[in-house]
């Protein structure tokens, strides 16, 4: 029995084998096709009579070096515009701006440094830019950090990584920017401002008890936790935001710009077996970094957006979170951020 078994396989060794090849073939194939069609949905801008003009436009990207944030970087400058890159690195910066230059030919591209973990840095960033730019049209909230919890990294001020910089230093970037943004608007035109956040946050929770990892974070899934808390909190002060500057010429979204591969993935311990699983998957919902920057730049540059609240888009369009927003909360992180950052 065992040596008739033996033949058979021998004797149909090549078919199984062309069997496997054409099964193998047909699967990446239609990988392949849907993937096409799938990312033609957001892998160009839209075209839009709506889109305001960007040349002699003042935007400001932070973590703009690498990944989206390069990405939104290089999309503004082709339309033209003056683009500050906030980078924390500024060998990396200038590498970044060197590479940028040999891509695009238009726009006007500055390099300043920005470390959103640090106070002092952020505002001698802000001074920096307030001095130069008599007016500040578009501001892109983007740089962001997910390291491994157990790192315990922490900002010069002491706190939690993801806490830190995703949200305390953004927070205080924005409110110290917030007032030449508002004066730079007009009649016909809003000025932006765009916080890059992530469907993630619908992982994550807001504990005021907690807001700085005091008592660790439970770990649920793969996702970093403190990195799904950052996110919520982005959305919230996003939310609070555009509540407070929406009558005053300030527009305010808090953007999704989908799964894409990004330094953000640098941490990730995935091993051998994980990726064959997980080929399929990224085949069909993973973007590249600039087809992740195209919804941001969309909402940056769109010159009426559609009013939706809580303002929270993704795909060039309103999304609505399975989080239910709570006024409470916003009006909260707020009041705790201000106090942090001695906003007043």
């Amino acid at each position: 029995m065992l040596t008739d078994l033996l033949s058979f396989f021998r004797n149909h060794d090549k078919l199984l084998l062309h069997t496997l090849l054409y099964t193998t073939t047909i699967t990446v194939g239609a990988l392949v096709i849907s993937r096409y069609f799938k990312s033609r949905s957001w892998s160009k801008l839209k075209l839009s009579p709506h889109y305001k003009p960007m040349e002699g436009k003042v935007c400001i990207v932070t973590g703009a070096n690498c990944g989206i944030g390069y990405e939104t970087v290089k999309e503004l400058a082709k339309l033209k515009a003056t683009v500050v890159m906030g980078c924390r690195s500024m060998e990396r910066g200038q590498e970044a701006l060197d590479k940028l230059k040999s891509e695009v030919k238009d726009g006007q591209v500055v390099l300043l440094e920005l470390d959103l973990a640090s106070f002092e840095s952020i505002h001698n960033f802000a001074k920096t830019v307030l001095k130069q730019y008599p007016t500040i049209h578009v501001l892109i909230n983007n740089a962001g950090v997910s390291v491994p919890i157990k790192q315990n990294l922490k900002t010069t001020e002491g706190y939690e990584i993801h806490f830190g910089v995703n949200h305390i230093g953004h927070f205080l970037l924005t409110n110290l920017l917030i007032e030449r943004i508002q004066k730079s608007s007009n009649d016909n035109q809003s000025t932006k401002v765009v916080i890059v956040g992530s469907t993630l946050m619908e992982r994550g929770v807001i504990d005021f008890d907690n807001l700085n990892g005091e008592k660790g974070f439970i770990q649920t899934g793969r996702s970093n936790p403190a990195y799904c808390n950052s996110k919520l909190l982005n959305f919230y002060f996003g939310a609070e935001l555009y509540l407070k500057y929406a009558d005053k010429g300030v527009d305010v979204s808090v953007v999704c710009p989908g799964w894409c591969y990004t330094n953000l993935f640098r941490y990730a311990e995935i091993k051998f077996w994980q990726k064959v699983i997980f080929f399929p998957i990224a085949m069909m919902y993973m973007r590249t970094a600039n087809q992740g920057a195209q919804s941001v730049v969309h909402t940056a540059i769109t010159l009426n957006q559609a009013k939706h609240f809580p303002p929270i888009f993704r795909d060039f369009g309103p999304y609505t979170p399975r989080h239910q927003y709570d006024d409470e909360v916003a009006k909260k992180l707020w009041d705790v951020s201000a106090k942090l950052t001695s906003i007043k």
